[in-house]
This record gives C-alpha cells, sequence and structure tokens, in this order.
C-alpha cells in the first residue's frame, strides 16, 4: 500500500506514516499555487479502488503508479491556476455519499460518483475541508455542515483557526487526514487543537481509531491518499 501525501511533511510525521504504508512523497512545480502544489487532493481524485488523476500530473507519478500496480485512469480537467480546475477532483465521497460544487466536478469523476447521493455544497474544496466517515463527517466548513445536517448525518464543526497551512491564514481539517481500513491518519497532534478531545470522542464514537502522526499543530498536507498496489 502507498500513502501519497505532501512533501513538506515534516520528519517525524514521514516516519510515523511509513509503518502504516509505502510514503509518497508528493510535490509540483510550476502547475498551480504554490501552497497548494504538494497537495494530492488538487491533482487526484481517490476511490478505495482506484485514483483518478489529472492529465497533467507529474509522470513521474504515473510511473511509479504503473510500476507498483495502482489501479488508476485520467481525469479530463488539467490542474492550473484557475480556481475551477484547482477543484475539479476535491470531491469527499464514501461508499455511499458525495459532497462538492457539482458545477466544478471533473467529468469522470462526475461519472465515477454517479450512483451515490449528492449533497451539494457552494465550497469548492470539499475534501480538503471535510473528513467523511462511514456515517458521520468532520468538517471546517460551516455551509458544509448545514447541508449534512440537512441529510440527517452527523456532523461535528471544527474550527479552521488552529489548523495551519503554509501561504495561506490557516487550513481545513479535512486536508490533515487520511483514512486507511478503519483508522483516521491525521498530520498532526489534537493536543493542539482546542476542539481535540471533541474530535477524538467523535471518531472513536463512530468506529474509527485515530493516528496522530506527530505532535505539532493540525498542518493541512491536502490530504493523505491510501491506495492499494498490486506489487
Amino acid at each position: 500500500m502507498l500513502a501519497i501525501a505532501n512533501s513538506i511533511i515534516p520528519a517525524e510525521a514521514r516516519q510515523s506514516l511509513s509503518y502504516l504504508a509505502d510514503y509518497v512523497p508528493f510535490s509540483t512545480s510550476g502547475i498551480t499555487f504554490k501552497p497548494l502544489s504538494g497537495h494530492i487532493d488538487v491533482y487526484a481524485y481517490c476511490t478505495s479502488d482506484t485514483l483518478v488523476l489529472a492529465p497533467n500530473i507529474p509522470q513521474r507519478y504515473v510511473d511509479l503508479f504503473t510500476q507498483r500496480g495502482v489501479s488508476y485512469c485520467f481525469g479530463t480537467t488539467p490542474v492550473g491556476e484557475d480556481i475551477d480546475s484547482v477543484v475539479a477532483y476535491n470531491v469527499a465521497t464514501n461508499s455511499r455519499i458525495a459532497v462538492h460544487n457539482f458545477k466544478k466536478t471533473d467529468s469522470v469523476v462526475a461519472n465515477i460518483i454517479h450512483d451515490l447521493q449528492h449533497i451539494a455544497c457552494k465550497q469548492s474544496f470539499s475534501r480538503c475541508s471535510t473528513l467523511l466517515l462511514t456515517d458521520a463527517a468532520i468538517t471546517s466548513d460551516r455551509g458544509i455542515a448545514k447541508e449534512l445536517q440537512k441529510a440527517a448525518i452527523d456532523v461535528l464543526y471544527v474550527s479552521p483557526s488552529e489548523i495551519a497551512l503554509p501561504g495561506y491564514r490557516c487550513g481545513c481539517f479535512g486536508g490533515c487526514c487520511g483514512v486507511v481500513e478503519n483508522k483516521v491518519v491525521v498530520c498532526g497532534s489534537m493536543d493542539f487543537h482546542p476542539q481535540g478531545n471533541d474530535i477524538r470522542t467523535f471518531i472513536d464514537n463512530h468506529g474509527f481509531q485515530i493516528i496522530e502522526l506527530a505532535h505539532f499543530p493540525l498542518l493541512d498536507v491536502g490530504s493523505i491518499f491510501f491506495v492499494k498496489t498490486e506489487r
């Protein structure tokens, strides 16, 4: 299994992540806004079985995925410096629901999620903003929280003010996280967030174990994608 995550992840977190999967440091240059250049959730949509890749994702990652037997296909939207292209793959999903501004969803991703319950929102960075569990969600976007509540989904809103994203005033909760099996993997420690204990309890109550990779404030790294390999 691979764990694809931003190359800026501090060494302590990288080491912890490597115990769970083979860490793939992700970075790009000259394609999109620099603060988002290492965000895999800008360049790909991830399901439990496959990746949908932006057609202009650096070739070295396509080669790696091919070598490791990762299932992938290409979307139709190249990532650039316009907002529509930056958010085209940033869709939050689980086995039942999809959350996004669906006017901006890449067409290949839209086809894959066609049969899921669609929860539309204005926030186009829905994957970055939201962690979806099996039957619940944690989000740092109030608009998404409102739409999830309308759909009778148990949701915890967390303040983004204590979440770091270099280059921006603050980050988003979903961008700190990845899910593998029944584990929520978080880049940072809940000890530094004022709602940390509430977040831990919420995750535990919904049947997931939380793994905090290192003892530093929560860091939005553009999500952590865990993907299956054949070799």
